[in-house]
């Protein structure tokens, strides 16, 4: 095993995609499925090991989907007719802004105040300023926008090596404390929002703003603090010998003072949109087109040219490509109905029932992302609730774990978006994931049962 490398299980994983794709293309009428499996085992390998540039992947994944004539055209290229496509244009354009002006070095310097020269403070503090925006922002990907920036410049302000682990360590938190924490609060997330209202469409199983923040605060809750525990762990020590600059808040600039007006109503149209129900997307590129427009100078007239670089939304669409081609051919049931046959399921409704739903779930989410997980594992529930003995509640708040515990961060569009937009290196996300994912395990899982035989919900 010495001698695996990140370039070694590229080939094997390129050349196991191959094999599949060249199997579904011997089968008439009926290799779509092993074509789709090849495309996605290829493409994920890829992606996990950046053995070529990402964008390369991203084009070698339209490119073997039109040539292989698996899906229409419309499919293969529908990320980039998606809102969080859009979103992201938007996010990147934002975040540009938010640098450009030095508004995220404003915010940081006020940030200062509070953490001092103290590393696992600013940790600290970065993580529950990401955590409380997910009461305010009912979208992560905007949550990560704001946040990113934000805490770039804390660590400038820490006088830390924007490539070192110090500054890696805080961007990652920020990243990460807006998205994984926040399933806590039912409306921080999309996926939430899509398993509770079709739980209540299909089944009649309502979840309330408080019933669900009670249900879910204990695994949660261990995120957050081991979090906090791994990110400090991560970067011992590492404000530099110099110390921390000392904060001198120069008046603000009119071009700062008009995207913090930008930047306010965006965040007052995300937090309202259960009222006037336009997507985060489209406030997004709202914003985003008044920050592009060189009139009012927070952006120069070449940024676009210059300071913004698009290809982390075409990376963004190969993703969705992959999952919408596995979605169209069938490739996520016929797999879910694999897995439910292979689990052991004993029907009293105790630990070994919740772990069975939330293995189940761990899995299914990996073939598809967050917020499309919903819509596969929610018609399961009647079936995994008769075959476990748990009420379809505790179904219910057994797959939201499943769904909120990525392994890898491209499960999850907004990590996706982190690292695109951050300069945090891909594998940093991944032991993050695999950290948290393993905490929620073996901790997190029989944590929350016995919290939900305390309050009744198994």
């Amino acid at each position: 095993m010495a001698g695996l490398t990140g370039g070694s299980i590229a080939i094997f994983g390129v050349a196991m995609g191959a094999l599949l794709a060249i199997y579904g293309v011997t089968l008439p009428g009926a290799g779509e499925v092993w074509m789709a499996a090849g495309i996605g085992c290829a493409a994920l390998t890829l992606f996990a090991t950046r053995a070529v540039p990402e964008i390369v992947t991203a084009f070698g994944i339209f490119l073997a989907a039109l040539a292989l004539g698996i899906v229409p055209r419309e499919i293969v290229f529908s990320g980039f007719m998606t809102g969080g496509f859009w979103l992201l244009v938007s996010g990147i354009i934002l975040g540009a802004a938010i640098t450009a002006t030095g508004l995220a070095a404003r915010i940081s310097a006020r940030l200062i105040g509070l953490t001092g020269p103290s590393y696992p403070r600013a940790i600290l503090v970065i993580a529950a300023a990401g955590l409380a925006l997910g009461v305010l922002i009912p979208s992560t990907m905007p949550r990560i926008i704001v946040m990113i920036p934000i805490a770039a410049a804390l660590g400038d302000r820490l006088g830390l090596n924007p490539t070192g682990r110090g500054a890696i360590g805080l961007v990652a938190t920020a990243a990460t404390a807006t998205l994984l924490p926040t399933y806590t609060i039912l409306t921080a997330n999309l996926p939430t929002i899509v398993q509770v209202g079709a739980m209540d469409q299909l089944y009649g199983v309502h979840s309330t703003y408080s019933g669900y923040l009670l249900q879910q605060w204990p695994v949660n809750l261990l995120r957050f603090v081991l979090l906090v525990g791994l990110m400090v762990g991560f970067s011992r020590d590492p404000v530099t010998a110099v110390a921390a600059p000392e904060v001198s808040i120069e008046p603000a600039r009119p071009e700062q003072n008009r995207l913090l007006m930008v930047l306010g109503a965006a965040i007052l149209f995300w937090m309202t949109d259960f009222i006037h129900g336009i997507p985060p997307a489209w406030v997004a590129l709202s914003a985003a087109t008044i920050v592009v427009w060189p009139r009012f100078g927070m952006l120069k007239p070449t940024a676009m040219r210059e300071q913004i670089d698009l290809s982390p939304a075409i990376f963004f669409a190969s993703i969705v490509a992959v999952v919408a081609l596995a979605r169209e051919v069938g490739l996520d049931q016929r797999l879910a109905n694999i897995i439910i046959g292979a689990l052991p399921f004993d029907r009293n409704g105790g630990l070994s029932s919740v772990y069975s739903v939330y293995g189940f779930s761990l899995v299914l989410s990996h073939l598809t992302t967050a917020p499309a997980a919903p819509a596969v594992l929610v018609p399961f529930a009647a079936s995994l609730s008769d075959a476990t003995g748990l009420s379809l509640e505790a179904i219910s708040m057994t797959q939201i774990i499943g769904i909120s515990t990525p392994l890898i961060p491209y499960q999850a569009p907004p990590l996706i978006v982190a690292m695109s937009i951050s300069k945090v290196p891909n594998a940093v996300f991944l032991r993050l994931c695999l950290w948290l994912a393993l905490a929620v395990t073996l901790v997190g899982v029989p944590l929350t049962y016995f919290w939900w035989k305390l309050i009744g919900v198994v």
